[in-house]
């Protein structure tokens, strides 16, 4: 397909487009971890640097997630029984591709 000149279009042609981007590097991910892992974390490239980075993972205690359960249902409340106030909005755009049924 042709880049599309209506703006709408467009807009679902280019998410198309860096979906399909995301999903080549996903693809990539786990060799280029390894690469630059077995270069010493950091490969400059020249006209780039890259570098992999590790960030611990936390299981946090029964207490943490009963509170946290906690807030987020007073969270809930607040919204439902109007005690939140609206301060302002968030705007964007959401695109849902239909399925191609194939023949």
């Amino acid at each position: 397909m042709t880049r599309p000149t209506d703006p709408i279009e467009l807009y679902a042609w280019l998410k198309m487009e860096v979906s399909k981007l995301e999903d080549e590097m996903d693809d990539l991910k786990e060799e280029v971890f390894k690469a630059v892992d077995g270069q010493g974390e950091e490969v400059d490239k020249g006209s780039f640097v890259i570098r992999s980075y590790k960030r611990p993972k936390y299981k946090f205690s029964d207490e943490y997630n009963t509170k946290n359960a906690d807030l987020k249902s007073l969270r809930a409340a607040e919204i439902d029984n109007g005690t939140a106030a609206i301060d302002g909005y968030s705007e964007y755009v959401k695109i849902n591709f239909k399925k191609v049924k194939e023949a």
